[in-house]
């Protein structure tokens, strides 16, 4: 063996009884002070609560987040209202017999039901661009839950007042009106299921003997969208009640007419 390999065996063995060394003062230091050996545990425990209650609270944030296609929506502001329609006889601009002035209350409402979507945002909602109708313009044609809300119940106050259509229509024409309020009927029940709200209604007595129902009472604050907000991006969106369509027809050899 040269001196060359003696000199690195030599600080090879330097090298672990160094270490070896350290290890057994180490728990020596440990053994004369237990409190440090404490300390040390409690502090690695400490450290790991922190970092799993970290990934927890970013796990539990992400999953209570509404899932939102678009960026200008993701700051979307709520607010606490105070409103519910308890009385019968108390009419908003939306509600009551027809008149010009709620049905313009309902077409103003109803102005932003079409926008126009990009591929993308119908990649992101898991829509297919290829089956999805095309706008004239650019996009494919789209709506938002909340219209597509407002435009079923729209449809389901016009059938209440206007019963006598009925009589004018063929058998066909009433069966495509009665699936489509059926449609709607299904549409806000599940949005009803979904948003849940928790208001609490109580209910008293009617004043008249002769009332069939009990008088439905609630001052319970809940939390809503900020309208004014969403219906401004949607304004800004809004394609027209009628937007010219594309229509994509393919013959059996795959060429697009």
């Amino acid at each position: 063996m040269d001196e060359a390999e003696e000199s690195l065996l030599e600080t090879q063995r330097e090298r672990t009884n160094a270490r070896t060394h350290s290890k057994r003062r180490h728990l020596h230091t440990i053994r004369q002070h237990p409190c440090v050996a404490i300390y040390i545990f409690l502090l690695h425990v400490m450290i790991l609560i922190l970092l799993f209650k970290d990934v927890f609270s970013a796990l539990s944030k992400a999953g209570r987040e509404p899932f939102i296609i678009f960026p200008e929506l993701r700051s979307l502001r709520h607010v606490l209202k105070v409103v519910h329609a308890t009385n019968h006889s108390e009419y908003s601009r939306f509600s009551g017999p027809p008149s010009a002035s709620n049905a313009a209350a309902w077409e103003h409402l109803l102005q932003p039901l079409y926008f126009n979507a990009s591929e993308a945002e119908l990649l992101a909602a898991g829509s297919s661009p290829a089956t999805a109708v095309k706008v004239k313009n650019g996009g494919y044609i789209a709506a938002l839950g909340a219209y597509h809300e407002i435009h079923c119940l729209n449809r389901l106050r016009y059938f209440l007042y206007s019963r006598h259509d009925a009589e004018n229509m063929t058998r066909e024409e009433e069966d495509m009106v009665t699936d489509h309020l059926d449609h709607c009927i299904e549409v806000l029940r599940i949005s009803v299921m979904c948003t849940g709200d928790l208001s609490l209604y109580t209910f008293t007595w009617p004043e008249n003997p002769k009332a069939k129902f009990l008088d439905a009472h609630s001052t319970s604050p809940r939390k809503c969208v900020d309208w004014d907000q969403l219906e401004s991006y949607a304004w800004k969106r809004k394609v027209g009640l009628a937007p010219t369509l594309i229509k994509d027809v393919e013959d059996k050899v795959g060429n697009q007419s």
